[in-house]
């Protein structure tokens, strides 16, 4: 009984696998898996190399000689659905891998070239350089590039006419700048509640600031208006009784060698001088030191035309960082702090305020040429005369043998400049220069306040040109700087 139930138990399996053999034709028992002596490792895990009989080689070449030229004809392109591979499990892989180890070789390569070729997605033409892709209707089409098109087109237009409509065009009479001052002062005020509230928000700030400056900060004022009253009521009122220098740097002259000799000078009372400005700014912090004295330094505008330089911005880094001397700056312009980066900036160690007072830049507008302006001369010449009492004797005595030489030659259509060897002989006649190294240091002095200009004629020789009329220098020579 027990026998004939364990047939009966084997016979169905059997007959359901028959049917399922029906259904099912595709699915095939693994051959490579399991045989009579038990598992075949070494045919599912071992790695065979495909070996290449050189088979495609042969034939491609067999059909270079054999073939005849033919007529050309147009043929329209045939698109062959590129069918994916249907995936494959464990065990058909292993199934197919030991079928078909049991082919030749031949046709292990050949079918593993055709399996690779229909693998392998079919390529899309290359889009041209110049040009995009764009999808639209299922389909990729290639557009021509159109910003290329337009410079193409225009890049040799020429630029469209420019306006005649000019200031000269008015017929308005100019002022000259004492009567536009006059006219200034006298103009009405608008808003002068509001400006007064601003005033009176900005003051009481004053005793903070002070607080902050004694703590080793220094201060930086922005905003729309000038900041000139305000700063000045702050140095009346809380800081009376201190040592204070104040520096307007929208004067177009100043320097940084200016400022440090009136430190020097004026408030250390050091008569000396100085082999550069290093040795001098050591000699202030020395002494600062020393003293334990404190300096409150004002410099209106430090973003001025004069002050943006890298050079000075690095002294004037170097001078906020002596113990005693507190700065308290200004700026105007919108791009003012990028003359610093974040070295400089956590150097000068700034505390910023809006202090807008919407005041208008009198006097910091006072040294600037206007269209609207008729320019008689005055300003020019003050200018002039408040450079050249910066410099040295030497080098005034060498601008006016350089202005001396151009008055006589006024008349002359022909005069482009003196030459540099004759300004030189002229020079060492009256012992101002020894050197020509020190004739062109002070002439590089005298281009850096802009007092002449250079030019080479058509022999190459280097001529000096002072770049004033003939009028002005005449009033400016009658009474000379001594």
């Amino acid at each position: 009984e027990k026998a004939a139930g364990a047939l009966q138990m084997t016979a169905a399996p059997d007959e359901d696998s028959s049917e399922e053999d029906g259904e099912e034709e595709s699915i095939q028992q693994p051959t490579a898996l399991v045989d009579q002596k038990g598992v075949a490792g070494s045919e599912v895990y071992s790695f065979k190399t495909p070996k290449r009989t050189g088979q495609m080689t042969r034939l491609a070449e067999d059909s270079v000689k054999n073939q005849t030229p033919k007529a050309t004809s147009i043929k329209t392109p045939v698109r062959r659905s590129a069918r994916k591979p249907a995936k494959k499990t464990k065990a058909s892989s292993r199934a197919s891998s030991s079928d078909e180890s049991e082919s030749d070789d031949s046709g292990e390569s050949d079918s593993a070239e055709e399996e690779q070729e229909t693998a392998k997605p079919r390529k899309q033409p290359a889009a041209k350089p110049g040009a995009r892709r764009r999808k639209g209707g299922g389909q990729d089409s290639v557009l021509p590039e159109m910003v290329e098109e337009y410079f193409h087109a225009h890049g040799g237009a020429r630029p469209g006419p420019t306006s005649d409509r000019t200031l000269s065009k008015l017929q308005i009479p100019r002022m000259d700048q004492d009567r536009l001052r006059s006219a200034l002062q006298h103009a009405p005020a608008a808003h002068i509640k509001h400006m007064q509230q601003l005033y009176q928000e900005h003051r009481g700030q004053f005793y903070r600031w002070m607080l902050q400056l004694s703590n080793g900060f220094n201060l930086l004022l922005y905003g729309l208006g000038s900041k000139r009253v305000l700063i000045d009521q702050f140095r009346s009122t809380v800081l009376r009784g201190t040592v204070q220098m104040v520096v307007n740097g929208y004067f177009p002259s100043i320097t940084v060698k200016h400022i440090l000799n009136s430190i020097t000078e004026d408030v250390l009372d050091h008569s000396g001088s100085f082999r550069n400005v290093q040795d001098q700014l050591a000699f202030i912090k020395d002494t600062f030191e020393e003293t334990r004295e404190e300096l409150f330094l004002f410099i209106h505008n430090i973003d001025g035309p004069m002050l943006r330089g890298e050079k000075v911005q690095t002294a004037l880094c170097q001078l906020a960082e002596v113990g005693g001397v507190r700065i308290i700056a200004t700026m105007d312009h919108i791009n003012a702090p990028l003359i610093w980066d974040q070295n400089k900036a956590s150097r000068f160690n700034w505390l910023w305020y809006d202090v807008t007072t919407y005041e208008p830049y009198v006097e910091e507008t006072s040294y600037e040429n206007s269209l609207m302006v008729q320019q008689s001369g005055v300003l020019a010449l003050s200018s002039l005369v408040h450079v050249l009492r910066s410099l040295t004797p030497n080098a005034r005595g060498i601008f006016h043998l350089l202005a001396q030489y151009q008055l006589e030659h006024k008349d002359d259509s022909s005069y482009i400049g003196m030459s540099f060897h004759d300004l030189y002989q002229r020079c060492r006649e009256r012992f101002l220069v020894h050197s020509h190294l020190t004739l062109r240091a002070q002439l590089t002095e005298f281009r850096d306040h802009k007092l002449i200009r250079t030019k080479k004629g058509s022999d190459g020789v280097e001529n000096l040109l002072i770049p004033l009329d003939g009028a002005m220098l005449a009033e400016y020579m009658e009474n000379p700087i001594s």
